[in-house]
């Protein structure tokens, strides 16, 4: 080799890692000091168990797109076939095992054809004949760490087009998300953040129209309207950013804001509705190559459930525009509502019976077969005003699942078990059902006050006269949280009812695995046993199901004397509905 290609040859060594394995100590020597001049990071060993154990204790980096393999340990091995206990041979296959892509160079004072052969076959780059030529060792030198370069070379080459692809996928991804015009989030992006959302989150979904946009691309044309449109969006970035909002563009002239939390703050999503309007209802701008101002004008539908979101937005989008309202709330009854949707009216009945005290339990008795009282289910009711001014009391029907919504639920429910337990203490000698939801077991607030109350019943009376009737949420019934529910009050053996059976998510199972005391046979069974001959017969087994367990039966709903006979017959322990005792305020006993 001419001194110019020595010359390169060792500034390409520089910067590799080699280590070579010799026994002979003379040839090591000699070989070394060659070597020394070439490579800056050496390892010298003289056994193939050295070698091994320093291959793999090295940090091998396998070639692939993840990285450039420019740390490789190893970049060349230069062994001797003849090596004591582990061939040369032997240490090249172990070698392979790990890694195929480290180069190898052989050195031997064997010429045997076997040697070469299966030094090929293990893939070596180079096979030199001791005792060593020293041109023609710089030559196989030469061409392994011509390959090596290479090799990193194409390493680099390919780690760099993938971080360009991987630039360009990220542009394309931002693309197919953001809107090409305002960069605002698109439709693609909101419906990503809808499919995220949890079971019991509560979207806030205000979908904002521009009023009127034909008309601006009829008047305007195309490149003002983008530029309207540009303007309005970014004031309605940094508004919604101030208000915690998300802000989307869904169309030319559509956007989005949304919220999640586990709950509505009607009085906030109202203010924050009317903020919205404040700012961005009429809103003038002024746009290049118009003369005058441009005044943008916009509608809002607002709704906050989950299901079909998108469709409920455009019901009430559509309503507030044919009603000329600036936003409506989405309803069932869009026909029938205002702009403040009924949840925010109901919400503030709520806060005022809370306030005012006006939450009122009524009593419903369960009756045997002989038409005597045996116990009393506790109904919660709220006093309120009708049109005329005069007191009527609601139902839960009408706000039970808003007060869920409106984080109302649980004072409302505590309020109602207190009142109830109140009574309990007035009337000592009778029997008082309450309805538990899986949140009422779970409220550590309930636990509490009823463990203190019922110890202080049980104190004074020698035992509690207080029945729970379960109610199922959509997981259904969690035994396990029930039994620690009534270790926790220390009411280890209260009797229990499975509420609504045969409805909803009740199965017979639930009896096998709670082992309640009663079952209440759901009304929507009940009230067509004298029309249809089927529901009898269901009526029938879920009856003598619960008999042979062991467990009492209560027939909700009934409304007149036939069924209440029907019932009778089939040997129903309790009875319950308007037939029998309507609900009210004192008792009857």
């Amino acid at each position: 080799m001419t001194e110019c290609a020595i010359k390169s040859l060792k500034e390409s060594c520089k910067n590799l890692k080699i280590l070579y394995v010799e026994d002979d100590k003379v040839a090591q020597q000699y070989t070394h000091s060659l070597l020394r001049d070439f490579f800056e990071h050496m390892d010298v060993v003289s056994t193939g168990e050295c070698a091994y154990d320093l291959f793999v204790d090295a940090k091998i980096t396998i070639p692939s797109l993840d990285a450039p393999t420019h740390e490789f340990s190893y970049d060349l091995v230069i062994v001797d076939l003849k090596l004591p206990k582990m061939s040369g041979l032997s240490l090249i296959a172990k070698m392979r095992k790990i890694c195929k892509e480290t180069a190898i160079i052989v050195t031997s004072a064997f010429s045997e054809e076997e040697y070469f052969l299966e030094s090929i076959r293990l893939g070596v780059n180079g096979y030199v004949l001791k005792p060593l030529d020293f041109d023609k060792f710089l030559e196989t030198l030469h061409r392994s760490v011509e390959a090596i370069m290479l090799k990193k070379a194409h390493e680099t080459y390919v780690y760099q087009l993938k971080q360009t692809l991987e630039l360009h996928e990220n542009a394309l991804q931002e693309q197919s998300y953001n809107d090409m015009l305002t960069k605002l989030p698109n439709k693609k992006s909101l419906e990503e953040h809808l499919t995220r959302l949890l079971p019991l989150d509560i979207p806030s979904l205000l979908l904002i129209q521009m009023d009127h946009f034909h008309h601006y691309m009829k008047l305007y044309g195309t490149q003002v309207c983008y530029s309207i449109v540009q303007t309005f969006a970014k004031a309605l970035y940094a508004h919604a950013h101030k208000q915690g909002y998300l802000a989307f563009q869904i169309s030319p002239h559509e956007f989005a804001l949304l919220d999640v939390k586990p709950y509505i703050d009607s009085e906030k999503v109202y203010e924050d509705i009317t903020q919205l309007l404040r700012v961005l209802d009429d809103y003038e701008m002024m746009v290049e190559t118009v003369a005058k101002k441009v005044l943008v004008r916009i509608t809002i539908g607002v709704t906050f459930d989950q299901e079909n979101i998108f469709q409920k937005a455009y019901t009430a989008l559509d309503f507030a525009k044919e009603m000329g309202k600036k936003f409506v709330v989405y309803t069932n009854n869009l026909d029938e509502t205002s702009s403040l949707n009924n949840d925010f009216y109901w919400q503030e009945v709520i806060a005022d019976t809370l306030d005012n005290d006006d939450l009122v339990p009524f009593f419903q008795p369960i009756v045997n077969a002989k038409g005597e009282v045996i116990k009393y289910e506790a109904l919660m009711r709220l006093k309120a005003k009708d049109e005329q001014g005069e007191d009527v009391y609601v139902s839960p029907a009408s706000f039970l699942d808003l007060s869920k919504r409106t984080k109302q639920y649980d004072a409302l429910s505590y309020k109602m078990i207190e009142k109830v337990v109140e009574k309990m203490f007035a009337y000592p000698n009778v029997i008082f059902s309450i309805n538990l939801s899986e949140r009422d077991i779970l409220n550590k607030n309930i636990r509490y006050f009823l463990r203190q109350k019922l110890s202080e019943f049980k104190a004074k009376h020698g035992c509690i006269t207080l029945m729970f009737e379960i109610l199922e949420s959509e997981s259904g019934m969690n035994v396990e949280m029930i039994r620690h529910f009534l270790n926790e009050i220390r009411y280890e053996y209260a009797p229990i009812a499975i509420d609504d059976f045969g409805t909803g998510y009740s199965n017979f199972a639930q009896l096998l695995h709670l082992s309640p005391t009663h079952l209440k046979i759901d009304g929507s069974l009940i009230r067509y046993m004298d029309s249809d001959e089927k529901v009898c017969q269901l009526v029938q087994g879920i009856v003598s199901f619960a008999h042979s367990l062991h467990v009492e039966t209560i027939a909700e709903y009934v409304h007149n004397e036939n069924i209440f006979k029907q019932l009778s017959a089939m040997g129903v322990d309790g009875f319950q509905g308007y037939f029998v005792g309507e609900p009210s305020m004192e008792l009857v006993c």
